[in-house]
């Protein structure tokens, strides 16, 4: 998986007690929903730019389904956010192409005999929306009783999302260009596993690749995650963090991005430049 959603259960299977349980299913829930869209959003800019197949109406499908995206940045993202895109973009894209990426359709929608992502993602996204509004477990007892009744559907929902190792994310460390084979040399970081420490994977390309940018491996080759998916560095940890695009300041027009890890706000205008230009 995504190292992001990774890292996310292997927090939740570390919680030492049923509180920190608690709290961990429903982060990983988020960062699952969070890891569908801005996957979801690179396989549209794909069809848009003529990278993945499309017709006219299929890339004006993905078009409004980044305008979608794009508004919902300038407003700031939430859970729903993210569940009410996929529910409402990415779910009808799937319908209509079902080919787009293997297991797509059947992940979101369920297949007649168990519901989908979107079921199970709805049933979290209400019990974030509880605690958020101060109906927060009370005890340990309560937060354990909690967890045991949507941890399945966060489990179910993961074993859906199992897709998402076909198109892992990479990290760009080089890009060499070959005159002679008019041809690049790519070496990328696999953004993989719980570990953040990632493998490294050459490749040979007849495109290039931006210098540490995110992308996502498909079939037809690398689509980019930017600028959604970004590592920045953070002032309060003082390290390089692996972030999503949250918001974009509507007057001032710079992105505010969240840590995956750790949920440090961390501030950019050049990136949220790159937002502003998403289709509108």
């Amino acid at each position: 998986m995504p190292h992001p959603l990774a890292r996310s259960v292997r927090a939740l299977q570390r919680a030492p007690g049923p509180k920190d349980q608690y709290e961990a299913m429903l982060e990983a829930a988020e960062i699952l929903a969070i890891t569908l869209t801005v996957t979801g959003a690179a396989l549209l800019r794909g069809q848009i730019d003529g990278r993945l197949a499309g017709d006219g109406d299929q890339r004006d499908r993905a078009r409004q389904g980044l305008a979608a995206l794009r508004n919902g940045l300038l407003r700031r993202a939430t859970f729903g956010t993210w569940t009410n895109w996929l529910d409402q973009h990415l779910g009808p894209v799937s319908t209509a192409q079902p080919d787009l990426v293997p297991g797509l359709r059947t992940a979101l929608q369920g297949d007649g005999r168990t519901p989908g992502i979107l079921t199970d993602l709805r049933a979290l996204q209400n019990e974030r929306n509880r605690t958020s509004h101060g109906d927060k477990p009370r005890s340990p007892q309560e937060s354990a009783l909690r967890t045991a009744e949507f941890g399945p559907q966060l489990e179910r929902a993961l074993g859906a999302a199992d897709f998402l190792v076909g198109t892992p994310w990479l990290l760009t460390v080089s890009c060499g260009y070959r005159p002679r084979s008019r041809r690049f040399d790519v070496v990328m970081q696999r953004v993989t596993g719980d570990h953040p420490d990632f493998e490294c994977q050459s490749f040979t390309w007849a495109e290039p690749v931006a210098d540490d940018t995110f992308y996502l491996l498909t079939s037809e080759g690398a689509l980019t995650l930017a600028p959604l998916v970004a590592g920045l560095l953070c002032d309060r940890c003082g390290q390089v963090e692996l972030c999503y695009a949250s918001s974009v300041d509507r007057h001032t027009g710079t992105a505010i991005f969240k840590s995956f890890a750790r949920g440090h706000e961390i501030s950019d205008p050049e990136l949220g430049d790159e937002l502003r230009m998403l289709p509108d």
